[in-house]
């Protein structure tokens, strides 16, 4: 119930997720992440919520009883949620369930993005830099050339912040005529410098 209030979501949330399975939690919480709080300055409505689906699903693996196909899908929510997470707290129980169980996420553009999103939306909380700043600062010492780019297995993860603005079909179509155009202008005057020459020497 997207109408919800806040306190109704969580409570509900949080008994369904007492009960649920750990598949039913791995197919739950990508629903519920679309579920976003209207202030994006207070504790998310998932705080209890999500860390108790992680720790159902990391049970259901140690044991088993978790399919491949449902801990993919959820990998990729997962993925795709840090790069538009805003509770450093929620951020943590994610990065950490992604460091287990997604190959590379670990020296990954998306998690410096994460992590980087997660302390400029609130730069003067001392708080919050003291715990995720060494996080920021440990992807940023791999070289740039050696981070992973998840996208090549997560084509649906947005544009990476640094990434120049990708031009749209019909600047191309403009850029492309225009180029022809300036084309033909020199070709015209390629002959027509020929021309003067010709005619000079003929007379």
């Amino acid at each position: 119930m997207t109408n919800a209030s806040r306190f109704i979501r969580a409570r509900a949330a949080e008994i369904y997720a007492s009960l649920a399975t750990g598949e039913e939690c791995a197919t739950f919480l990508p629903k519920i992440l679309k579920i976003d709080d209207e202030d994006k300055t207070i504790i998310s409505w998932r705080y209890a919520v999500t860390p108790a689906c992680l720790n159902k699903v990391e049970a259901a693996i140690a044991q088993n009883e978790m399919s491949k196909e449902t801990l993919a899908r959820l990998v990729d929510a997962l993925v795709m949620y840090t790069q538009f997470a805003y509770s450093a707290s929620e951020a943590r129980h994610v990065d950490d369930f992604l460091l287990r169980h997604c190959e590379g996420y670990p020296t990954s553009w998306q998690r410096l993005t994460l992590w980087t999103n997660i302390l400029d939306a609130d730069k003067k909380n001392e708080v919050k830099r003291e715990k995720c700043l060494p996080i920021k600062q440990s992807i940023e010492a791999v070289p740039p050339r050696k981070r992973i780019d998840l996208r090549k297995r997560f084509p649906d993860l947005p544009p990476l912040p640094d990434d120049a603005p990708a031009r749209s079909p019909v600047k191309v179509a403009i850029a492309v005529a225009v180029g022809f155009v300036a084309l033909a202008v020199c070709a015209v005057a390629a002959w027509l410098a020929v021309r003067r020459r010709r005619v000079r020497k003929a007379a």
